[in-house]
């Protein structure tokens, strides 16, 4: 997933579940929840197929948290879809809803987060939330650490506006200046292991949420700054940005 912003993005919900009436009262009681925080944003997507969750993940369009049903009768059940999640990013917080508890053991290897019977939804669902987006708010203090001579400065990756190569050094700008480090950006790049920062040529990283928009063949960005884009990059580019501004509606 691209992560959560605490302070310009929504908590971004995603509910499978091949029974549409159980869906929609996951979707209910997660609706009543955050009444009750007016000051929180957040985003409820309801699926009745693993596939159609797995088609948007492919195109950039991530999630902080999954309700799955692990039984789905039509299609591959929760933990097979878990395993699919998973194996495209690192941090999604996966909560199973199920009448089948003789799952729970199965369900816990792909480290499920909370297994909830269907019939306690109604009076375990506030503390599940409760503690996941807790855990939600932890995963966007994900830091990128500078080991420069002389000094270290750990960044926030919401703080990292891009980074650009210099020879054998790169200079990362964050919203407090600029950094040198002797590294190369696959280096950089294998290290942030995040879908939210985008090669726009093949000398500059872009982070996706300092992105304002796209004139031409430049992308302008948060802090007014413009960063050309290769001929080469640029479907990609526009395709992946769409996609993100897309996710946050």
């Amino acid at each position: 997933m691209f992560g959560l912003s605490v302070d310009d993005l929504a908590y971004l919900i995603a509910i499978v579940d091949d029974e549409k009436e159980e869906g929609e009262r996951i979707k209910g009681l997660v609706q009543k929840y955050f009444e009750g925080y007016p000051d929180k944003t957040y985003e409820v997507s309801l699926y009745q197929d693993g596939g159609q969750l797995m088609a948007e993940l492919a195109q950039q369009r991530y999630f902080d948290l999954y309700f799955l049903d692990v039984e789905m009768v039509r299609q591959e059940n929760g933990i097979e879809l878990a395993h699919r999640i998973r194996s495209l990013y690192q941090e999604p917080v996966i909560v199973y809803v199920t009448n089948h508890l003789e799952c729970a053991p199965e369900a816990f290897e792909v480290n499920a987060y909370r297994f909830i019977p269907k019939r306690m939804l109604t009076e375990k669902l506030s503390d599940v939330l409760d503690h996941a987006l807790s855990v939600i708010d932890q995963i966007d203090q994900r830091a990128y650490v500078v080991d420069a001579a002389g000094s270290v400065e750990r960044i926030l990756y919401k703080n990292i506006i891009c980074i650009q190569k210099d020879g054998k050094y790169i200079n990362l700008r964050h919203r407090n200046g600029t950094c040198r480090e002797r590294k190369t950006l696959t280096e950089v790049m294998n290290a942030l292991a995040s879908a939210e920062f985008i090669y726009v040529d093949k000398s500059y990283i872009v982070n996706l949420r300092q992105i304002e928009s796209i004139k031409k063949d430049q992308l302008v960005l948060r802090d007014g700054s413009m960063v050309r884009i290769s001929r080469p990059r640029y479907r990609k580019v526009r395709e992946q940005l769409i996609a993100y501004w897309r996710r946050e509606v």
